[in-house]
């Protein structure tokens, strides 16, 4: 078929470049020869501008296809870097569960009608998804479950205005709990700073870590997953329990692969 097109489009080179010396020459003369070699080649050029356009079409679909598979694959390879990230982070060592990975699909604000700031994930209870299990990042907590579909649920995050976690920081792991809000009185926070308060007079320390406390049964949180870290210390204005503010270390805004840690059968 090219060998035979390539004939063709010689041909058709050929009859044109007559018609052209001829009507250079004599152009009165060239009129008839012009009308008959346009009425004796139009079926020719029909039927290569058909051919062309039926191949660009062929082509133009193949490019698509090796592109559409190209970006499937490196999709997946992406997604097999970040799996390989989570499984080697502290975040894992430190929870010692089973971890489902998750893809975040959809987002809600906190002035939403669902309630509450919430994240969508791709994994439900048909993949073992309950209320109230722990979710983190590669680098730390993201909040805890709020509800479940059997394809999907929704993820409470942290820094909700709903959401205390009881936390343990410092060297010593002394005691007290983070949450969004900072009590009347107290410097503003920038955004997605959370406040620490201590339990009692224990003294904060600015680049203290902070961690979870855990709970029963890790409902809602497990233990030991990193938070984040004080950035700074509040006045002691005789306040019950000294404040600082936390860094956390996941960035809520940003979040795209993260993983539930599924409670262990009774």
């Amino acid at each position: 078929m090219p060998r035979r097109t390539t004939l063709l489009a010689v041909l058709l080179t050929g009859a044109s470049a007559a018609v052209l010396v001829v009507d250079l020459a004599r152009p009165g003369l060239a009129a008839p020869v012009r009308a008959g070699a346009a009425a004796a080649l139009a079926p020719v050029q029909e039927a290569l501008a058909g051919w062309d356009d039926g191949r660009v079409a062929e082509l133009t679909a193949e490019r698509d296809a090796l592109a559409a598979e190209v970006d499937r694959l490196r999709e997946q390879a992406q997604d097999a870097a970040e799996l390989q990230q989570l499984a080697r982070s502290s975040t894992v060592a430190a929870v010692d569960r089973t971890l489902l990975p998750a893809r975040v699909v959809a987002f809600a604000p906190g002035s939403s009608p669902v309630g509450g700031r919430t994240v969508t994930i791709d994994v439900g209870s048909t993949d073992g998804v309950l209320p109230d299990q722990t979710v983190v990042a590669v680098d730390g907590l993201v909040g805890r479950v709020l509800r479940v579909a059997p394809t999907s649920a929704d993820v409470l995050l942290l820094g909700d205005p709903q959401v205390v976690v009881g936390v343990r920081f410092g060297e010593e792991g002394a005691l007290g709990d983070v949450q969004a809000d900072a009590a009347p009185g107290l410097p503003a926070r920038g955004h997605g700073q959370l406040t620490l308060t201590a339990l009692g007079d224990t003294a904060v320390e600015t680049g203290a870590r902070v961690e979870t406390l855990g709970s029963p049964d890790d409902v809602p949180y497990a233990a030991g997953i990193p938070l984040g870290r004080v950035v700074s210390v509040d006045p002691d204005r005789g306040q019950l329990g000294r404040t600082a503010v936390v860094e956390p270390f996941v960035d809520t805004d940003t979040l795209d692969l993260v993983a539930v840690v599924l409670r262990e059968e009774p």
